[in-house]
């Protein structure tokens, strides 16, 4: 790797493992972490986004954990400007920083950058959210595959939110968001290299069962239950808090709550990995236990180094 300036990314499904990967890296090179975990950033969400707990952040500089609140409006775009003007600093002191995340979004505006797309005005964005309130999530994939196949192809189509935003651009301009996104990117100042855990199936299922189970011991209902008059807020449309909700309005029993967030969480987890493992520029480490975890991280250093 570039001696110069270095951002070495562990990515991985959820509950990979890919926290302590990433501490173990961080006392090794003694330099930061850096989350590009979007669930992380909020103070309010704890226990559900599986955030590093005060043991895990006391062993390294970590940030982008708990900096934002569920009420500020936060996007990749402001991410991307943030994180560049925090590795400036760091690179000062370090040559070398870790990125952990499961948003490949999130990593890719730091490490690549994202395109530039046209200002949105706001009736816009209400026209397409209510379009999806309105008719639900298959309605708004199928627009999205028509005016824009190339994006529908790839997108995340259980996430409305990406969907929503694709369709925005469709509906306020006459170039589709694929267009947009295959402009040419800024060229960064650091290099970086592509790591991720990838899990035999089985066991990652059974360590992001046990991990729920855990979740709920800590008080995962508790948390949830403190934000139920926020459930509306975009923050909180994901596994773990929506499924609560519906419990605690006995749309669902809890016990069906704590199913579906084990299920909706393992389905996300596939998601994942199927990204992942056709991006080329990840470097896939074997892993199912906390042993190849550690192996992983020799296989790293012995890579960079």
């Amino acid at each position: 790797m570039n001696p110069a300036k270095n951002i070495i990314v562990i990515g991985g499904p959820t509950a990979s493992g890919k926290t302590s990967l990433s501490i173990r890296l961080a006392k090794e090179l003694n330099c930061p972490i850096l989350s590009a975990d979007s669930r992380q950033f909020y103070s309010e969400m704890n226990i559900g986004t599986a955030k590093p707990n005060a043991k895990e952040l006391a062993q390294a500089d970590h940030y982008f954990i708990g900096t934002k609140s569920i009420h500020e409006a936060y996007t990749v775009g402001d991410y991307e400007k943030e994180s560049l003007e925090l590795c400036t600093e760091l690179f000062k002191k370090h040559k070398t920083l870790i990125l952990v995340g499961g948003s490949g979004l999130f990593i890719d505006a730091l490490t690549v950058g994202l395109n530039k797309f046209p200002f949105v005005p706001e009736d816009v964005k209400l026209e397409v959210q209510e379009l999806y309130e309105k008719n639900g999530l298959n309605y708004i994939q199928e627009k999205l595959k028509k005016e824009d196949p190339e994006y529908h192809a790839i997108v995340d189509l259980q996430n409305p939110a990406r969907i929503m935003r694709a369709l925005t651009i469709t509906t306020s301009t006459d170039k589709t968001f694929s267009y947009y996104r295959n402009q040419e990117l800024p060229i960064r100042s650091f290099q970086s290299k592509y790591f991720a855990l990838d899990w035999e199936r089985t066991s990652l299922y059974n360590r992001i069962n046990d991990r729920v189970d855990q979740m709920m011991l800590n008080g995962l209902y508790e948390e949830a239950e403190g934000l139920y008059t926020n459930r509306k807020l975009a923050a909180l449309q994901t596994v773990g808090y929506q499924e609560l909700f519906k419990a605690m309005e006995q749309k669902i029993s809890l016990e069906d709550a704590i199913e579906l967030i084990k299920r909706n969480t393992r389905r996300y987890a596939k998601r994942q990995m199927t990204w992942l493992r056709r991006e080329s520029k990840y470097i896939l480490l074997q892993t199912n236990n906390d042993q190849t975890i550690e192996k992983a991280a020799h296989e790293i250093l012995n890579y960079i180094r």
